[in-house]
């Protein structure tokens, strides 16, 4: 059938399909799960004053483990916690 002889309700059929396709496309890529990126932190505290550091985690380091000295007293940093951080991303 040529363009020019479509009927008024065969071209509103038409609209009204590209917008279902439209609205259909749109509503898959909405739903898509957020991409998420986790950090590992570690918590690392003085054994003398107190001190509570906090750094990024590096691969061998365990719970327990001394991780240099304490940048106010001079006292051994360990390592009392490690944790992950999710943040998503849009």
């Amino acid at each position: 059938m040529p363009l020019h002889t479509l009927q008024l309700t065969d071209f509103a059929w038409l609209v009204l399909l590209i917008i279902i396709i439209i609205y259909m496309i749109y509503d898959l890529y909405s739903r898509r799960p957020k991409r998420s990126i986790t950090y590992t932190r570690e918590t690392l505290v003085c054994t003398k004053c107190g001190l509570n550091v906090e750094r990024d985690f590096e691969p061998g380091d365990f719970i327990g483990l001394v991780k240099g000295k304490c940048p106010s007293c001079g006292g051994n940093l360990k390592i009392k916690a490690i944790y992950s951080i999710e943040k998503t991303k849009k």
